[in-house]
């Protein structure tokens, strides 16, 4: 998964200060705004680079100065609102004394997600969105990602946090499924009926609770926490 640009958010430097961002940094940063914008409000298929060009007020060469396709310019702005619901949502888990249990994991993210427009659109029925994501990954880094995700439920089972009489894989495809039954779901029974992202996160919470988790449970949940850092960051470390 080549990229051109590597996204950073620009607030510190290799000696620990805080950063100052050039002019190139501000450029980018200020096209990657206005690609989630127009991603948001048109989608992913029907958003062009003209479109984009246009809106941020430069040439089209301009974009090729930083990306070398549309693909290329989406792949990054996506990129970058699912590592800002990531960083919020490790701050979330680490205030929550509860933080590392899998039903409290899931609200959180979820919360999170309202708080980035881009994000929060692959799950309120613009599902060319989440497309477009899992499309950044060729099958071998779909593969490496299905590894990470059951190392961590492993882990999770191991520190007594979720069920072991359900082998990991299942558990795993499980939560996928329902992951993508969330961003399909307002396709098949309309924007009207879909539910607030609210009421999503608390019932979706009280299933997993239910579901996934063993009537008694640990007192210490910082290995749930320490779980979840762990496969973040090899998320986000399969960036470009």
């Amino acid at each position: 998964m080549e990229t051109r640009s590597k996204i950073t958010d620009g607030t510190s430097n290799d000696k620990g200060g805080p950063a100052q961002p050039d002019e190139r940094m501000i450029r980018e940063q200020r096209l990657l705004d206005v690609a989630s914008a127009l991603l948001v409000r048109w989608g992913y298929r029907r958003t062009t680079l003209d479109d984009v060009a246009r809106e941020a007020g430069v040439g089209k060469g301009t974009i090729y100065l930083h990306w070398k396709d549309k693909k290329d310019l989406f792949r990054a702005a996506i990129w970058r609102a699912n590592h800002q619901v990531s960083e919020d949502l490790k701050q979330r888990i680490a205030a929550d004394p509860e933080g590392g249990l899998p039903h409290r994991l899931w609200m959180h993210s979820m919360l999170a997600a309202l708080t980035n427009p881009l994000v929060a659109a692959q799950i309120r029925g613009q599902p060319d969105l989440f497309a477009g994501l899992i499309d950044t990954f060729d099958p071998a880094s779909r593969e490496q990602l299905v590894g990470h995700a059951d190392t961590y439920v492993a882990q999770l089972q191991q520190a007594g946090l979720i069920r072991t009489d359900l082998p990991v894989p299942v558990i795993t495809y499980l939560l996928a499924s329902l992951k993508m039954g969330l961003i399909s779901a307002p396709e098949l029974v309309g924007q009207k009926n879909m539910p607030s992202l609210e009421q999503l996160a608390v019932a979706l919470s009280d299933l997993l609770r239910r579901w996934l988790e063993p009537e008694q449970l640990p007192s210490n949940t910082e290995a749930g926490k320490q779980a979840l850092g762990e496969w973040l960051e090899q998320f986000n470390s399969m960036e470009g």
